[in-house]
């Protein structure tokens, strides 16, 4: 493994293969313009950016971060701090030594440490599109869309410093490198696909009334959702056992916009006119399906950390054929849709066979409103008010169910979103 960030030759050891390959057509088959059939393909690619490699200014020997705990050898001690003696009075484990050891690890401790796979590859996605869309006539469009796209050589940052049953023998951390305790590498190995489809409803301005309504619905799946954060591999060695419905998949939702101009006084120039006439009211909402939510123990070993690899975060094995999947009620989800007792403890020094993303949060409702009107002050100068109501219905919206199994309450929405709220608003114009 080098050590270190590497660039000599080069900017870098990132590919700059960078690909681009749009493809687009559209088609008129009644020739008459109220149909459209649209379709396109593209390949694109982007490099990465550098958040994650800004990492490496932490990296021995610029700078060296211990790693203490029973599992590495090493004990956290406690006292009170005296700001009039070095370190502020803490004490130093004597295990901690100053000075780097051969492999620029520090001495008598593990060091954590970033680094980039030397043969990392360019990220790049595939993207499709095929759609049709129709004028029925009195300022109606109604349109059907399918979209797709793959993701392929996706980054991702994951520990590589690790192997499952480490801490089986002697219960102490050892990793394939012994001079250091986490190495989050950046790689190119992750993947990802989506298809979904849109249906859509479009009313233009007509007797002062606009409307669009969408329905969506898709599935995405991939391994890996985050690219800055380190992404908790159970088992670096199987990372197909990460392949599941993204954490972000949301497989339908419906969405609308309405817009209404009062028609009462909107011609009037007389003092009610300028009272009660050109009031505009408009609606937003949003109804969508829940998110994936994935069960897991954060405890260290031997409680958690379940294949002995050093880490926490593992997953349990799935809970029998009695267990709820799915098709909770609001209700259920406040009083617990499973227990911890559901969910099997694999034996030591093997992975749990639950899978990621399992299982579905509450789903989520909103309704927002407004209204507003324009004053004219002078031919320049117009003035806006306006007053929003945001989740008008007050609408209790729950928070994703408590997953690790260590947590009181496991299984339970204890918190919501945002509640009902109000704004007004004044705005000048010219």
């Amino acid at each position: 493994m080098p050590r270190g960030y590497h660039a000599s030759g080069r900017e870098s050891q990132i590919s700059t293969n960078y690909r681009a390959f749009p493809f687009g057509f559209a088609w008129n088959p009644d020739g008459k313009g109220r149909t459209a059939v649209r379709g396109g393909y593209g390949i694109a690619s982007d490099r990465l950016f550098m958040t994650p490699l800004l990492e490496f200014r932490n990296n021995p020997p610029l700078r060296a971060d211990a790693t203490l705990g029973r599992q590495f050898g090493t004990q956290a001690l406690y006292s009170l701090g005296d700001v009039s003696k070095p370190y502020l009075g803490y004490p130093v484990d004597p295990a901690l030594a100053l000075g780097l050891d051969p492999n620029n690890g520090i001495r008598g401790a593990r060091v954590s440490l970033r680094a980039v796979n030397p043969n990392l590859r360019t990220s790049y996605v595939h993207n499709w599109f095929f759609g049709v869309q129709r004028d029925l006539g009195r300022g109606i469009i109604v349109e059907a869309n399918y979209l797709g796209s793959a993701g392929r050589k996706l980054y991702n940052v994951t520990n590589v410093n690790r192997f499952a049953g480490d801490l089986l023998a002697d219960n102490l951390f050892n990793g394939w490198n012994p001079s250091f305790s986490a190495i989050d590498m950046i790689e190119s190995a992750g993947s990802s696909i989506h298809h979904g489809g849109t249906m859509q409803i479009r009313k233009l301005f007509t007797a002062g009334l606009t409307l669009q309504g969408a329905f969506t619905f898709g599935k995405t799946i991939n391994d890996s959702d985050d690219l800055v954060s380190t992404t908790a591999f159970q088992n670096i060695g199987n990372r197909r056992a990460e392949r599941a419905v993204a954490g972000y998949d949301v497989p339908s939702k419906f969405a609308w916009v309405a817009v209404y101009d009062l028609p009462f006084f909107r011609n009037t120039r007389k003092l009610a006119g300028a009272a009660f006439g050109g009031w505009q009211l408009s609606s937003t909402g949003i109804l969508q399906a829940g998110n994936p939510i994935t069960v897991f123990m954060s405890a260290p070993w031997p409680r958690g950390d379940f294949n002995a690899d050093g880490f926490n975060n593992d997953r349990p094995n799935a809970p029998g054929p009695g267990t709820p999947r799915g098709g909770w009620r609001r209700s259920d989800y406040q009083k617990g849709i499973f227990n911890a007792a559901d969910f099997p403890t694999p034996a030591p020094g093997a992975d749990g066979n639950l899978g990621r993303n399992r299982f579905r949060g509450p789903g989520y409702a909103q309704v927002d409103l407004s209204i507003a009107k324009k004053f004219s002050l002078t031919e320049r100068f117009t003035l806006q008010f306006r007053a929003d109501a945001f989740n008008a219905f007050n609408r209790v919206n729950l928070n994703n169910p408590v997953t690790d199994l260590v947590n009181n309450n496991f299984g339970r929405s204890v918190g919501t979103q945002t509640p009902k709220s109000y704004q007004l608003g004044l705005r000048v114009m010219f």
